[in-house]
């Protein structure tokens, strides 16, 4: 692999800087999406099949699989599961998902759905489905800047996107991408729900011992 880089870097080394600064960024943030400012360049390298080819041995042998969902208008790495282990997110990022996840399927189901599988919402509505998802469980609710920082923990991955701050309506937009499904599938849906229903069950179990 190392003389399949060699040799497109001699050959043609705008390409090469092309392959090298998509392998950085995917690395760093996992996935790109069009809608991101600087994504195009990548996105164009994975339109050719030589290149595309390329990174997607560089990345089998680092334990990831690449995916291009050009219809989403998205390209990431996978963990291969039987490489490499899942990355590990905190309870308050896993239900942060499972709440953006359960707003993309309840617009899906409306048709409110927008160019490369789009949902718009708002912050505040996806604070207070989070609200209504954790009411019934034993664990304390995330404060609304804790929210906040798990939402923009998956801007930083391209998974979402948030809009500026509405200063009068106090508010700021929420684009949820079709990518969402990718990263919370639904085995991750079906464990987190069990969990938080663990979580209500402990709870009526102890209210009842008291």
């Amino acid at each position: 692999m190392l003389l399949e880089f060699s040799n497109l870097e001699e050959r043609n080394p705008r390409e090469f800087q092309r392959v090298t600064q998509a392998i950085a960024y995917l690395l760093r943030h996992q996935f790109v999406h069009t809608e991101d400012r600087g994504s195009a360049p990548m996105l164009e390298t994975l339109r050719r099949p030589h290149l595309a080819k390329l990174l997607e041995d560089y990345f089998e042998v680092a334990g990831y699989r690449l995916v291009f969902r050009e219809t989403e208008g998205w390209a990431g790495i996978l963990p291969d599961s039987e490489q490499i282990g899942m990355p590990r997110l905190r309870i308050d990022e896993t239900i942060t998902l499972l709440v953006l996840r359960r707003l993309w399927e309840e617009a899906l189901q409306e048709g409110e759905i927008y160019a490369n599988g789009t949902v718009h919402t708002s912050f505040n509505e996806a604070y207070a489905a989070y609200e209504d998802i954790v009411a019934g469980s034993a664990r304390a609710a995330m404060s609304v800047a804790d929210f906040r920082g798990a939402v923009q923990s998956l801007e930083r991955r391209s998974v979402v996107r948030l809009g500026e701050v509405d200063a009068e309506a106090q508010d700021m937009d929420l684009s949820i991408r079709a990518l969402i499904v990718t990263v919370a599938g639904d085995d991750f849906l079906a464990s987190l729900e069990q969990l938080l229903a663990r979580d209500a069950r402990i709870e009526t179990d102890e209210e009842l011992a008291q």
